[in-house]
């Protein structure tokens, strides 16, 4: 029997969690930040740790100060309409 294999020839071990968690920092500017970018932050550094060496430690750093900003832009908006 043979066994279908997906060729992931150039791609790092963890890139799939670093993708998601970028996306997920993202959203974090204008969609809940207090729950999506702690689950980038996470993703980002467990994909660090998988071997996704600079973008990994990237999307990590990134999430957390998406979550910042999208923190301080949802009460700036608060702010702003009362």
């Amino acid at each position: 029997m043979s066994q279908s294999q997906t060729s992931t020839a150039g791609t790092k071990p963890g890139r799939t969690l670093s993708i998601i968690g970028a996306v997920l920092g993202v959203l974090a500017l204008v969609v809940l930040p207090i729950v999506l970018g702690p689950i980038g932050a996470v993703l980002g550094f467990v994909a660090h740790s998988k071997g996704d060496k600079p973008f990994g430690l990237y999307v990590g750093i990134g999430s957390i100060v998406t979550t910042i900003l999208g923190m301080a832009l949802g009460a700036a908006l608060l702010m702003g309409a009362s």
